[in-house]
């Protein structure tokens, strides 16, 4: 079964076909509606009907002991009741006896207390005055002379590369080092013994201070050597208390 060739269509959609889904879309929206209309008519919520009730308002009706038909009624309370007790003379002993309450204090009367007779005030033994001393003399105290300081100079401490070269140390007037342990220079030593190179690892407060430095280690010389051209070595500083 051979098919039919389609015609050629230059266009991508197909616009002359028809779209019914709205129309689909339309129909399922009323056939929900009619579900959600049933669900609400199923299972729609009926309150109870309540009835009210007639209620009378309290009254209170007085009896007259004259009337024989009051008389009566009154007659039966008492029967029935023990605790009603009329208003007769006969029952005003018993009235007297359960219920009257009569406190312990009732007979009792409110007096002052007579007054005791005060002592004779003992004298107590005069211990302190404001004119007399309680305490010894302290004796003075002697001011000991505060000895002075001992004088203390700071010294360039070579490490043990420099140290080879004939100077292990060197001392250093003058100047006012306050940190001697966070300073440190490292230093290039030429074959000639002159210092070529110096260099801060660590600085002090004041930028005076380590110039004074910089320019005291420049100017250190050390023994020439033929075999190095240059050696590389570090520069410590430390205070020593000079011996009298």
């Amino acid at each position: 079964m051979s098919a039919k060739p389609h015609p050629h269509e230059p266009l991508i959609f197909a616009w002359q076909a028809r779209d019914h889904s709205t129309w689909h879309l339309v129909a399922a929206l009323l056939v929900l509606m009619g579900a959600m209309a049933g669900f609400f008519f199923v299972f729609r919520i009926v309150h109870p009907v309540t009835q009210r009730l007639a209620t009378s308002p309290q009254r209170v009706i007085s009896l007259d002991p004259h009337d024989p038909a009051a008389l009566a009624l009154i007659h039966r309370a008492q029967d029935r009741s023990f605790a009603l007790l009329n208003e007769d003379e006969s029952a005003a002993p018993l009235e007297s006896a359960l219920l009257a309450f009569r406190p312990s204090f009732e007979g009792y009367e409110l007096k002052l207390r007579e007054l005791e007779p005060a002592d004779d005030a003992v004298k107590q033994p005069s211990l302190f005055t404001p004119g007399r001393d309680v305490l010894p003399p302290v004796p003075r105290r002697v001011m000991q002379p505060t000895a002075a300081p001992p004088a203390a100079t700071l010294r360039a401490v070579m490490s043990s590369t420099l140290a080879k070269r004939g100077l292990a140390s060197l001392e250093l007037p003058g100047i006012a080092l306050t940190q001697p342990t966070r300073v440190q220079f490292r230093v290039a030593v030429g074959s000639a013994g002159q210092v070529l190179t110096a260099l801060p690892l660590g600085s002090a407060e004041e930028s005076g201070v380590m110039q004074q430095l910089q320019t005291a280690v420049q100017a250190l010389r050390f023994e020439p050597s033929e075999v190095q051209r240059i050696e590389w070595g570090e520069v410590s500083f430390r205070w020593e208390v000079v011996k009298p």
